[in-house]
């Protein structure tokens, strides 16, 4: 684990290893592969499954010129035999929408050496048939088309691989966590098609960069390998690597994984619902096979690309993104959290009192990470004025955190609250008379410190706590893991980069809860998980940007943050108020450790 997590790239003998068993468990299954041997329930299924071998093969023969060794040749004879029936061939023109398995057959064929004029002329015939070749297909299915007639040597007609990138989700730059399994398989075929896996450079769009679209297959590969979905997790490596980088630590924490998850027979489980249930019901061999080729199929090639004499010729250095985004704005944030302060502010003055207090500190809080306190000065007078006989109890039952902000701006602006100068001076007092406090009993209290109401010495020893321990983020929900992180922190920067391998794991486990985050729109959670990020170093990261913009795009004319979809005024109120507080602390807390520490030119953390 210390080595790849240092960006160590594994082994070529472990990666070899890898590929080997993987290819053997394919060969070992051979007659899987066979349409006749399937059944009328399994034949679509079976010919899909072909033609993806066949293309494992043809690959084979472009990117390793050596004697195929007996495994590759036991799947290069299966392809053979099934392409070599007319039963076979003459489908292409019975079943013209599935134009791809067919052409895919012969073209994996055609690289391999093996040429067969009849069946090229029914493709060419089904080519020029009028619907085939030209039926409404999504982007990347048509760079699947132009890539497959390609190779398979076929003229046709239709617009090249340039006019067709503009319009894929890859050259989109999408949110990463905003991206569904099915759109990150159109993202890798994508790359796999355009690239011709990695034997091309293509003519990328206008305003596309290639650093950004780096940045993004390393992000996915976090979310996928958190979820254990090996498929994708193969398929991401492929694309770094069909784009010559081979200098990736998440890629290197990739192959560890691939290498962990595979099978002693070779096998590498596919992600749940990737077979229908009824689809070989009750034969588990079968299931075995249906649930696993695929993903060690593209485990397979992953391994070929890392290894490709052919390939090796065009690697290049890991490209580094421009500051775009939040970076290269840095007043975009700045100036969302200013509007969000002063709703906040405004809706403390209308808000009952424990409401109004809560929305008050997170205001001052974001306050003062701007520099403006004074926007807000109206509202904590008013506030202060209102509390200023308000019993010790009260106080109590805010927390310490509330409290502290909210002091912290009086202090700062020069505003008195007799009641809470009165409550600071007896938590003071009380704190005199003890000398160790519990970890969870001193969290949060360093604002006493602060204000000169507790002895810095005292204060110091009172406080102190243990170093800090990574949480256990396998049993416990991702945004409680980030509040119980910012609560420990208190007022420190960055108290948990100093050990990066260790803390790590928990920054992962963050990121990769902020798409489910956004798919049940939990403003909160995605706050907290931001703010997690950003005390664990990962401000500049990708997810943590993607997060951040998504949080910015929520905000509303008023300066509150969401949309609560309700047309009960209180339950629209309440909403905001919390969402927006939870916004607030979470851009205060990025504007303050991310875009004053001049951070790394990389998606990859600061630490890593």
């Amino acid at each position: 684990m210390a080595a790849t997590l240092a960006g160590v790239e594994p082994s070529a003998e472990v990666r070899r290893a890898v590929e080997s068993k993987a290819v053997a468990w394919l060969a070992a299954r051979h007659p899987r592969f066979d349409p006749e041997e399937a059944g009328e329930a399994g034949v679509l299924f079976a010919r899909k499954a072909l033609v993806e071998l066949a293309l494992l093969v043809g690959l084979r023969a472009r990117l390793d010129p050596s004697t195929l060794n007996s495994d590759f040749a036991i799947l290069l004879d299966q392809v053979a035999d099934v392409a070599d029936r007319a039963s076979y061939r003459e489908l292409v023109m019975r079943d013209e929408a599935a134009l791809l398995l067919y052409a895919g057959t012969y073209a994996a064929l055609r690289l391999c050496g093996y040429e067969d004029p009849e069946f090229r002329r029914a493709i060419e015939q089904a080519v020029s048939g009028g619907y085939a070749a030209c039926f409404e297909r999504v982007p990347y299915r048509n760079l699947d088309l132009l890539h497959t007639l390609e190779m398979a040597g076929i003229d046709h007609g239709l617009p090249g691989v340039d006019a067709v990138l503009p319009f894929t989700l890859l050259c989109a730059d999408p949110s990463a966590i905003k991206l569904a399994d099915r759109d990150i398989y159109a993202i890798t075929h994508t790359v796999f098609y355009a690239t011709d896996f990695g034997l091309r450079t293509p003519a990328w769009p206008h305003g596309f960069d290639l650093g950004r679209a780096v940045e993004l297959l390393e992000a996915l590969l976090v979310l996928c390998r958190r979820r254990g979905n090996a498929d994708l997790v193969a398929e991401l490596v492929c694309s770094l690597l069909c784009l010559g980088v081979h200098d990736s630590a998440e890629a290197d924490r990739a192959w560890e994984f691939l290498a962990g998850v595979q099978e002693a027979d070779g096998r590498v489980d596919g992600p749940d619902g990737v077979v229908h249930p009824r689809l070989g019901a009750g034969n588990r061999e079968y299931q075995q096979w249906a649930t696993g080729y695929h993903t060690t199929l593209v485990t397979a090639l992953a391994c070929l690309l890392a290894r490709s004499p052919v390939l090796a010729q065009r690697r290049r250095p890991r490209p580094c993104p421009p500051r775009l985004a939040i970076t290269a704005a840095p007043d975009r944030p700045a100036e969302s959290l200013r509007r969000a302060v002063m709703w906040l502010s405004q809706a403390s003055r209308t808000a009952d009192t424990a409401a109004g207090l809560r929305a008050a500190a997170a205001a001052a809080r974001g306050a003062r990470a701007l520099g403006e306190l004074p926007l807000i000065q109206p509202a904590l007078e008013a506030l202060a004025s209102r509390l200023n006989a308000a019993p010790a109890p009260m106080w109590s039952r805010c927390g310490s955190d509330v409290v502290g902000e909210f002091a912290r701006g009086l202090a700062q602006l020069g505003v008195t609250c007799t009641s809470l100068e009165r409550f600071l001076a007896d938590t003071a007092a009380a704190l005199h008379e003890v000398s160790v406090l519990p970890a969870s009993a001193s969290t949060g209290l360093g604002f006493l410190v602060d204000l000169g109401v507790l002895a810095a010495d005292h204060g110091a020893a009172l406080l102190a706590t243990p170093p800090y321990a990574p949480p256990d983020t396998d049993d416990v929900p991702a945004a409680l893991v980030a509040q119980q992180l910012a609560q420990q922190a208190g007022g420190l920067p960055r108290p948990y980069t100093a050990d990066a391998e260790t803390w790590y794991p928990v920054a992962e486990s963050l990121g990769a809860a902020l798409p489910a985050a956004y798919q049940g729109y939990q403003l909160g959670e995605i706050a907290a998980l931001v703010r997690g990020l950003v005390l664990l170093g990962w401000g500049e990261h990708r997810l943590t940007r993607d997060g951040v913009a998504f949080l910015l795009a929520q905000q509303t004319p008023t300066g509150a943050i969401g949309y609560p979809s309700s047309d009960n005024a209180h339950t629209r109120t309440q909403a905001h108020r919390a969402w927006t507080q939870s916004c607030v602390i979470a851009l205060a807390d990025l504007i303050t450790l991310t875009h004053r520490d001049n951070p790394p030119r990389s998606s990859e953390p600061a630490f890593a």
